[in-house]
């Protein structure tokens, strides 16, 4: 994926771990998140793995979790070309919408990836 979007950050949702979010086999995990969203390997060891783009730090596990119970939202910096992107490797999207968190107002589109996860990309509306 270009490095024409950055991702600033990454947050969980609910009561998901961004550091360990779960994977049921770490090698295929690890290869679409580099190959599908970018990420670089950091680290890599027995069932886990820490992967980074730019300002967005997450890690996989395989803890016995549920995937399909797990969801995070990463913050970035052209939400219209990372979807675009994303979609471009198959896999399927959200339409995009506005919501409001915490007072603030964010485009944002929803996407899974294989295992489960459940992702929603966003940025913050212009004034």
């Amino acid at each position: 994926m270009p490095d024409s979007v950055l991702f600033h950050s990454v947050s969980p949702i609910g009561e998901t771990k961004a550091d360990a979010l779960p994977v049921k086999e770490i090698d295929s995990a690890v290869d679409f998140y580099t190959q599908v969203l970018g990420f670089t390997l950091v680290t890599q060891a027995e069932g886990k793995a820490a992967l980074k783009r730019d300002g967005a730090v997450i890690g996989l596990a395989v803890n016995g979790e549920d995937p399909e119970q797990a969801s995070c939202y990463f913050g970035v910096s052209d939400v219209d070309s990372l979807r675009d992107e994303i979609a471009s490797k198959g896999i399927d999207t959200s339409e995009m919408r506005v919501d409001t968190y915490d007072g603030k107002s964010y485009r944002v589109f929803f996407a899974k990836e294989p295992y489960g996860v459940c992702f929603c990309f966003g940025q913050p509306v212009s004034e």
